[in-house]
């Protein structure tokens, strides 16, 4: 009789530990992160080999137990390792901060192939060809020049309003450079065009959206009948031509306060 007592008592012990070992309870927790992005955050319990994924929210919901470990995984986020305790149990919801994973890419050196619409830049990014027998010996005779590919050219003997230092009207000086280019060539030398597209798309292939909503102060809907507008001028064909993208900037803003008074009429 007493050996069938101890036997019955080691039986309920036991199961009673076992169930202690293998017994689990939902466990609410929370991704947390400066991110905004802490949906689809997979949250794997690698002790009982069951996995969960956040909501909208960050929220999630497992069975899991003390000493249990939870790996937490994203694309966007380091992955963390959280060995649970009798704590973690204790509270509501369970906060899980998480930080962001900085992908580091190799350093990218970008080339622009357009105008940006600043002619202070893009008057400097032109490359010309220097033919100083375009000039008269007017323009020249006090010109102090000593060639430099070190540092920027710099000319003191030019006029103060053309001054680098200070700022340069840049329409007044693609017109002298103008020179160098067309004016002073062969009326049987032909025009060397950049593009064969058309006027309108040579235009936005050469010019940024930020340069017709912002330097010539149009609207999204208004750039195509702008175009339109300028077209119909019979000479808007030679500016597409090598060295004419300042003439071609001067003209497309003459050409936007002429629309935008027609608009007004």
């Amino acid at each position: 009789m007493k050996n069938r007592l101890l036997l019955l008592m080691t039986l309920l012990l036991a199961q009673f530990s076992f169930a202690q070992l293998g017994s689990r309870e939902i466990i609410k927790g929370q991704i947390i992160s400066e991110l905004t992005g802490i949906d689809n955050v997979t949250v794997f319990n690698i002790s009982s080999n069951k996995g969960a994924v956040t909501d909208d929210l960050g929220f999630f919901t497992m069975y899991a137990r003390p000493s249990d470990t939870l790996v937490f995984s994203s694309v966007i986020f380091k992955s963390k390792k959280l060995v649970l305790t009798e704590n973690d149990f204790k509270v509501i919801v369970l906060k899980i901060k998480l930080e962001e994973f900085i992908n580091e890419l190799d350093e990218v050196v970008v080339t622009p192939s357009t105008l940006t619409g600043d002619l202070e830049k893009d008057a400097k990014n032109i490359k010309v060809t220097d033919k100083q027998s375009a000039f008269n010996s007017g323009e020249i005779s006090d010109m102090q020049l000593e060639k430099d590919f070190q540092s920027t050219q710099f000319n003191t003997a030019m006029p103060s309003d053309l001054s680098i230092p200070y700022g340069m009207d840049f329409v007044k000086i693609g017109k002298m450079v103008g020179k160098l280019f067309g004016k002073e060539k062969s009326k049987d030398q032909p025009l060397v065009f950049t593009s064969n597209k058309n006027f309108q798309e040579a235009v936005k292939d050469k010019f940024t959206y930020h340069f017709f909503t912002e330097t010539l102060g149009l609207k999204q809907e208004e750039i195509g009948l702008f175009l339109n507008y300028c077209d119909s001028d019979p000479n808007v064909r030679k500016l597409l031509a090598t060295n004419k993208e300042i003439d071609l900037i001067d003209f497309l803003i003459s050409k936007s306060k002429e629309y935008k008074n027609l608009r007004k009429e």
